[in-house]
């Protein structure tokens, strides 16, 4: 039974090579469709990463890898200067690229070698401008990028406790959050960044509610005026309600909540830039939604990775360990038609794309939603009760006491699917100690969720008991430790044992430099020893060294063929004189494979 983690161990992972980027590829520029008097849209010119290409002070370009006589050449015809897309420091920009490479292996894209060439011409103009550059080989693509798109959101005294009303957090037709519940999972440890407009952070719901409005950005008078911040406060009605005598209650009240406008005051239209940010401020395991959507080459609403320099900073994060879910668009475009085959052809962000469903059991497409194969899960589309808007009421006339009955589209859907992902991250994190990916968790609530009824593809809809119930217990702490030096030694592992995945054994606050044994068995043995207890039966014991703080991680990637509910009992003892004997011990560990 031991001998496939024996091989865990003897495959100890070492540093490997990185998996070199594939260029995206330079996709057909199309004039968008422009369906509200709020869209500008901008050029967006991204360069070969090798180039780093990078924006002077006076709007022009520069690298110190090639000349660029064509593309300056071009963008001084035309008039236009640049400056770097994505508004955020070189340190933030280059953490976030160097945590993705770490974690994926992968390489990542030049972010700031994302640029806006800000020129004053007529978007047909603007087009042949953008399609002349993409002739240039130093231009890895360009593309024309649409801001202030309307949100994916609604389609159409004394407050009562209205939580009964909220009937998506029940069993079919909802996700069964309230299992999740039972369980105590209610979004603790998880940071949730919503990104889009606004928010009203003065509704009574949400005023006793943390939501940490990103630094040094405040939410564009314009926001207001259109009636926008309605749709993230009712956003956060479904997840961040404070569970109170009144008004809803969130899906993931204990979560931690952030918030990064796309239209803020000091930046005008900022929507890279305000996903980039809340995904480089995110950690592993964190959850950023995109409560957002752009027009397609089809004329109406898909997801907003559908814009590639999006898609890149999604894949990024994705890359780094951070979840993202994002609206579908409530476009009823089928992504996987001919019209959009460029957008299908670059794979995978790693994002969960949320549909609309019905607020039934049949869960079947609404009319709006955009749908195809890469569209992940469903949420309800309509009918969702929450914050905001005064559909259902609006106590005292007050915008702050104001409750919708019906928040719709992919809007009312993908916090949803955000809450589904959250509780079930917080329980992977509960049994496994290690966060799941974003792919990961997707597969969990596709594999576990309630079928879809009619309509194009929009998946499933998550059923929290079964997805969670299926998250097993990998890693438990037994006690037994024994002090020395640095007081009493820690083994924790991470991960886990399913074939295919990674898993870590820690080791910390051990004597430093010492050297130690990792003793493993089957089973507990509990044998008096050194003036503590010898927990595993030994079968197995292995010699290692601490590192200079005392401490050494073993990490892995689990093989084929261990068999569900194998056992393995670990402890590891370290030569320090500061013990009572001569030896301190960890506590001990059972590793359980699922």
């Amino acid at each position: 039974m031991l001998l496939p983690l024996l091989l865990l161990l003897a495959s100890t992972d070492a540093p490997g090579v990185v998996v070199p980027r594939i260029p995206s590829a330079k996709e057909p520029i199309e004039i968008p469709v422009l369906t509200a008097p709020t869209q500008r849209v901008k050029l967006y010119v991204k360069f070969a990463d090798a180039l780093r290409v990078r924006a002077t002070a006076d709007g022009s370009i520069h690298s110190e890898f090639a000349s660029l006589d064509a593309a300056r050449t071009e963008l001084a015809r035309s008039g236009a200067t640049c400056r770097r897309a994505i508004q955020l420091d070189d340190q933030t920009l280059t953490q976030l690229e160097h945590r993705a490479r770490a974690t994926s292996g992968q390489e990542s894209p030049d972010l700031a070698g994302i640029l806006e060439a800000r020129v004053d011409l007529p978007i047909g103009e603007l087009a042949t401008l953008a399609r002349r550059l993409q002739t240039f080989d130093e231009v890895e693509y360009a593309e024309l990028f649409v801001e202030g798109t309307p949100p994916p959101g609604d389609i159409a005294p004394t407050t009562p406790d209205l939580a009964s009303s909220q009937t998506y957090r029940n069993a079919n037709p909802g996700i069964n959050a309230v299992h999740a519940h039972a369980l105590s999972l209610r979004g603790e440890g998880i940071r949730i960044a919503d990104c889009e407009y606004g928010w009203n952070y003065a509704h009574e719901d949400l005023v006793d509610v943390a939501l940490n409005p990103e630094p040094f950005q405040t939410i564009d008078p314009g926001v207001i005026a259109n009636g926008w911040d309605e749709h993230g406060t009712a956003a956060f009605g479904e997840l961040a309600a404070a569970t109170n005598a009144y008004g809803c209650s969130g899906l993931t009240p204990n979560a931690t909540f952030t918030t990064f406008t796309e239209w803020s005051v000091q930046e005008g239209p900022r929507r890279l830039t305000c996903i980039t940010n809340a995904i480089a401020t995110s950690k592993a395991g964190d959850i950023v939604l995109l409560e957002m959507q752009t027009v397609g080459a089809g004329g109406s609403y898909v997801p907003a990775e559908y814009s590639l320099s999006v898609w890149n900073v999604v894949k990024t994060g994705s890359n780094a360990g951070v979840v993202v879910v994002g609206a579908a668009g409530n476009g009823n475009q089928d992504l996987d038609s001919s019209t959009y085959a460029p957008y299908m052809a670059r794979g995978d962000s790693g994002a969960i794309l949320v549909g609309a469903g019905s607020a039934d059991t049949a869960h079947s497409k609404l009319s709006f939603s955009t749908f195809g194969s890469r569209v992940d899960l469903q949420g309800w589309g309509g009918g969702v009760f929450t914050l905001g808007y005064g559909s259902f009421a609006s106590y005292g006339g007050d915008k702050n006491q104001r409750y919708a009955s019906g928040f719709s589209g992919t809007s009312s859907a993908s916090p949803i699917v955000t809450a589904a992902a959250v509780l079930v991250q917080q329980a992977a994190k509960q049994r496994q100690f290690a966060p799941m990916t974003g792919v990961q968790i997707r597969n969990k609530l596709i594999a576990t969720g309630i079928a879809q009824g009619s309509g194009g593809e929009i998946g499933p809809l998550p059923n929290l008991q079964p997805a969670i119930d299926s998250i097993a217990v990998t890693w438990t702490a037994l006690g037994f430790a024994l002090a020395g030096q640095n007081g009493l030694p820690k083994l924790s592992g991470a991960g886990s044992l399913s074939a295919g995945t990674t898993w870590q054994i820690k080791i910390e606050s051990g004597k430093p430099n010492a050297p130690c044994a990792f003793v493993l068995g089957a089973s507990q043995a509990n044998l008096p020893f050194y003036g503590g207890t010898l927990v595993p039966t030994p079968n197995t014991v292995l010699g290692f060294a601490l590192n200079a703080t005392g401490a050494l991680t073993l990490a892995g990637t689990t093989p084929p063929g261990l068999p569900s509910g194998a056992n393995a009992v670990m402890q590891v003892w370290i030569a320090d004189p500061a013990a009572v004997a001569g030896a301190s011990a960890t506590n001990a560990l059972v590793a359980t494979a699922p």
